[in-house]
Formats: structure tokens, C-alpha cells, sequence
């Protein structure tokens, strides 16, 4: 999966041109992006590539001031968007329809995160718009398991 950036103009716009979020949430995603291509060995990851993204992440979030000044609203989503990523593998392989339809939405709650740091930097009605703009902003998640 690749993270999809061209969401930057409009978080930037609607987050006052934060970019140290930006730094967060960009770093966040392709760290996610990459745990799930790991998982679901859907390209090859070398080692070298796996230890300098971990490091990465573990200096984003021990250094990233914008991290550090919102980690007590951020830390919950992450630790939920986490759970959800591996209750979506198991539903994503269940033989259960609604199970494997469903997978794509809960596999996708990573993009709260980001859409918190919107709300964090720009309040509600930064939040919404971006939400209107976005929600549907990656299909990176889609595996072909929704009905229509």
C-alpha cells in the first residue's frame, strides 16, 4: 500500500499549516502502510527497509513536538486503529460475507488518526470539511469485498 499525499494541500490548509502534524501523519500512515504490506506479504520489504521505518516511527513519536503535545488525545486512536487493523485481518480471511465486507471499513480506521489531528490543529469545522473532502480519500484498503 502507498500512502496517498495528495490530502497534504488541504490538511495543511485546514490544520494552520502545521507541518509537524504533517510530519506526524505522513510518517503514521506509511508506518501503517508498512505493517500491513509485512502482514499480508503483499510486496518485499527488505530488512534494512523495516529497521530504518521503525526507527523512524519510534523518533516521530518520542520527538515530534506535535506528537508530544497531543499524545494523550492521539495515543488512544492509535491503540484502537491498531486493534481494528487486526480484527479486519481475521475478517478479511472469515468466510462470513458481511465479515469480509465490513473488513475494508474497519481495516481503514487508521484514517482517524488522521482525521483527529485536523480536529487537534483546526477545530470542528476544519474537521468536517476535511472529512467531506476525504473520507473516501484512499482506496488502498479495497479488496473487492463490497457488495453492490
Amino acid at each position: 500500500m502507498q500512502f496517498d499525499t495528495s490530502i497534504k494541500p488541504d490538511f495543511l490548509r485546514l490544520t494552520n499549516n502545521n507541518e509537524q502534524a504533517w510530519d506526524f501523519v505522513e510518517l503514521f500512515a506509511k508506518w501503517s502502510h508498512q505493517i500491513d504490506d509485512i502482514v499480508d506479504g503483499d510486496k518485499d520489504i527488505s530488512d534494512e527497509e523495516i529497521v530504518e521505518m521503525q526507527l523512524a516511527w519510534m523518533m516521530a513519536v518520542s520527538g515530534n513536538p506535535f506528537y508530544q503535545a497531543n499524545r494523550a488525545f492521539l495515543m488512544p486512536l492509535l491503540i484502537m486503529s491498531s486493534n481494528a487493523w487486526l480484527d479486519a485481518n481475521k475478517w478479511e480471511k472469515s468466510e462470513n460475507k458481511v465479515q469480509q465486507c465490513h473488513s475494508d471499513v474497519l481495516k481503514s480506521q487508521y484514517h482517524e488518526v488522521i482525521f483527529a489531528c485536523v480536529y487537534l490543529c483546526g477545530g470542528w469545522k476544519s474537521l468536517r470539511e476535511f472529512t467531506s473532502l476525504h473520507r473516501e480519500y484512499q482506496k488502498d484498503n479495497y479488496y473487492g469485498n463490497v457488495f453492490t
